[in-house]
């Protein structure tokens, strides 16, 4: 199994609540599949969220990718975010990373 961090950032047509981002880190972090969380950075302009996340996949890039992208939409739906959309989407094999709260980071 291969270590990759996904980056992805998503939109909403609309301002996000204030704890928009911590309650995405929460869904992040109790998703199945996501081995850690890195940061959630809300935008400046109240409308986007930045995420950073952690994942194994079995066989490469494009399964990373796919999966990736099914976690973070799913982490959104969970956050209350469903009407955000993804606008970019980043899979970077891993090397060792050191942990943080129990989980890679």
């Amino acid at each position: 199994m291969s270590d990759y961090r996904v980056r992805f950032s998503a939109t909403s047509s609309g301002p996000l609540d204030g704890d928009a981002g911590e309650r995405l880190h929460t869904a992040l972090l109790t998703m199945p599949g996501v081995d850690g969380v890195s940061g959630v950075e809300p935008d400046e302009g109240g409308s986007g969220v930045t995420a950073t996340f952690h994942i194994e996949v079995r066989l490469g890039m494009a399964d990373a990718a796919r999966d990736g992208s099914r976690l973070a939409k799913e982490a959104l739906k969970v956050a209350g975010m469903g009407e955000a959309q993804l606008v970019e989407l980043a899979v970077t094999m891993n090397d060792d990373v050191p942990l943080r709260d129990g989980h890679r980071s």
